[in-house]
């Protein structure tokens, strides 16, 4: 498997801030800013929706890649231990009470060969489906229908005790992994890059200055 170029992260990221930009939530998940003479930071939890073990170790691999690219993450098992946690109404609580305002949602949508983009129509918008598509047919081989993995995202703000969708959208490997461990490294970087590029956009929607360099 090759982790493509940053154009591929790019593509589905715009598809996702376009999702966004139609929420008009109350804050976007933002690392640290400078707004005003001090700096500000918006925290931010992440929930990989997977099996307990893959979960602490995806999670915690995701969390140490993410504070390298200035953002402000912490893992959310060891406070919401079971993933079926996150349905109960104490979940967000729970969160909020460790100062977390952003929750980033990770779920295996599809694994294994024959995979397809088919797995996350029910999760975002025709028009996100239809971009992810055509950018799949583009620069995979193998085109959308018959993918590795595929992963949904979705960012929820939580600050104002509800949870309101910032975005949604998805990431996909097109070829085999050595083994586990790569695939999942493969995966945690499309997902970093994939924030990444859509940050600047979030961020400007939101009033917010550009990060300084």
């Amino acid at each position: 498997m090759r982790f493509r170029s940053a154009t591929w992260a790019a593509c589905v990221a715009l598809a996702i801030t376009a999702a966004a930009s139609a929420q008009q939530p109350s804050a976007p998940q933002a690392p640290a800013q400078r707004s005003s003479p001090q700096i500000v930071t918006f925290k931010a939890a992440i929930v990989a929706l997977s099996n307990p073990k893959v979960r602490e170790e995806f999670e915690s691999g995701l969390v140490t890649k993410a504070r390298a690219h200035r953002y402000d993450a912490i893992t959310s098992y060891d406070l919401v231990p079971k993933v079926t946690d996150v349905r109960d109404r104490n979940f967000i609580k729970t969160l909020t009470a460790q100062g977390v305002q952003a929750v980033l949602m990770v779920r295996p949508a599809a694994v294994g060969p024959k995979s397809s983009l088919d797995a996350v129509k029910n999760e975002v918008t025709p028009v996100v489906l239809q971009d992810m598509r055509a950018f799949a047919t583009e620069v995979s081989p193998s085109g959308p229908n018959d993918l590795i993995a595929v992963v949904h995202l979705a960012i929820y703000m939580i600050d104002t005790g509800k949870p309101e969708l910032v975005s949604s959208g998805a990431v996909w490997l097109d070829e085999p992994v050595k083994d586990r461990d790569e695939g999942i490294a493969r995966l945690q970087d499309l997902i970093v890059a994939n924030v990444d590029a859509a940050r600047p956009a979030i961020r400007k929607h939101y009033g917010l200055p550009p990060l300084d360099q």
